[in-house]
């Protein structure tokens, strides 16, 4: 869908690995792989506006802690007078695990199934604007990434360096051998460092150095996955 000229709502989901039988593979398309972590909205009244956000984050290990940051994530979204949703893909991803994820936290609880149909409603009532499938095509690759895509057309894409920040683990050594060792946050680190995040706010320890390291570093990460889409989206048609 090309970018129009009204104000829009953006998203993007961080998630951590959720417990599966062992010798299942995993699947990031499966919300019973993965659990909510943060999401980061954002709103822009009108091209070259000023951007609006907020970045939701879990508050604990608990469904109901997973099921807070969806209900604060759709209200604010929800008060936006906007009818399209701008994401990187979120047909692929994100709205799959908005929807799952809800659903099986509230199955869990045996309740707050509310926030279940809110969200539902919320997916339903608005239309998605992804920006993945033209950024695909434009780059000619199936596995490009919003960081690709920027630098393709030319839109800056701030990085999340690990040396400004204490974090109480290096991910990089955890990172799969596919992955590079820039030392920078990527998206496959949040599961590792986003577990020590939550075990600490779980205890009630957000008072502690590495905690607030730790958000510290995601919290940039979360804004520079969201910021930069509407000036990605605005670069539409995509030409070299």
């Amino acid at each position: 869908m090309a970018a129009t000229n009204s104000g829009q709502v953006a998203f993007d989901i961080e998630t951590v690995n959720a417990d599966r039988p062992a010798g299942v593979d995993f699947d990031f398309k499966n919300p019973e792989h993965l659990e909510m972590f943060c999401i980061c909205v954002a709103h822009r009244p009108e091209p070259g506006a000023e951007i609006d956000h907020e970045v939701i984050f879990r508050e604990g290990t608990s469904p109901d802690a997973e099921l807070d940051v969806f209900e604060a994530a759709v209200q604010w979204m929800e008060c936006k007078p906007d009818e399209t949703v701008l994401t990187f893909n979120g047909d692929g991803f994100d709205f799959i695990h908005l929807e799952g994820r809800a659903q099986i936290a509230a199955e869990t609880l045996e309740g707050r199934f509310d926030v279940v149909d809110r969200v539902e409603s919320f997916i339903n009532s608005t239309e998605s604007d992804d920006v993945r499938p033209e950024a695909v095509e434009f780059c000619n690759d199936e596995y490009t990434s919003m960081e690709d895509a920027c630098e393709a057309v030319g839109v800056d894409a701030p990085e999340t360096r690990l040396d400004d920040y204490d974090l109480p683990v290096d991910p990089i050594p955890e990172r799969s051998s596919y992955r590079p060792s820039k030392p920078v946050l990527m998206g496959c680190d949040v599961p590792v460092i986003g577990e020590r995040y939550l075990n600490l706010a779980e205890r009630g320890a957000t008072d502690l150095e590495p905690f607030e390291e730790m958000h510290a570093a995601l919290k940039h990460y979360a804004e520079t996955d969201v910021q930069p889409l509407f000036e990605l989206a605005d670069a539409r048609p995509f030409s070299a």
